[in-house]
């Protein structure tokens, strides 16, 4: 087995094992680090001493976002999503050089109104007005989940499932009001 070879750093030479034990690192980490950012040790060492890179974070890679070195999982707290959707939303728009997008491009899509992905929501035409799935659950205190699943099983349109959900609301209110009717004369003591 060979020696290993010494770096210049902070004016002594030492090997990636005694930079690493001296940064309280895996030696692997500094290699990594070595590899990814094309440097030499110091220049490895120096971005874990400003909190560049693995500040805190272990592994975590940071990123330069309005000025500031973020990484994803700190970015996602910020955005208040999960850090598993900003990275598929990176590898879903990749550049045409075939890299994923930055994380600023990511941070500006999620200030620009995207919530999670996908498509717009549908807009449903429901007695004279455009709703869509979440506004009729929203308004009918019900999931949206349930809305959707109505209309898949019923095969029917939004507008027949605000009507079952009508309907459903009026009989509610009808029982109670008997119940309450009821009630009232039991007190009353007919």
């Amino acid at each position: 087995m060979g020696k290993a070879k010494r770096h210049p750093v902070d004016g002594e030479w030492m090997t990636v094992q005694d930079a690493a034990e001296m940064l309280g690192l895996k030696r692997q980490q500094l290699y990594q680090l070595m590899n990814t950012h094309q440097c030499g040790l110091q220049m490895a060492v120096n971005l874990v001493r400003e909190g560049l890179a693995l500040g805190g974070q272990g592994r975590a890679d940071r990123h330069m976002v309005d000025g500031r070195w973020t990484t994803v999982r700190q970015l996602a707290e910020q955005l208040g999503t999960n850090p598993v959707n900003l990275r598929c939303w990176r590898y879903r728009h990749c550049g045409p050089d075939g890299r994923p997008a930055s994380l600023q491009q990511v941070a500006d899509a999620y200030r620009a109104g995207l919530s999670r992905g996908g498509s717009a929501p549908v807009a449903h035409t429901v007695n004279g007005r455009t709703m869509t799935t979440t506004q009729v659950a929203k308004k009918y205190g019900v999931r949206v989940t349930s809305v959707r699943a109505r209309m898949s099983a019923k095969q029917c349109s939004l507008a027949a499932c605000v009507r079952h959900y009508e309907q459903k609301r009026r009989r509610r209110a009808e029982k109670q009001a008997r119940q309450a009717e009821k009630e009232i004369l039991r007190i009353l003591g007919y």
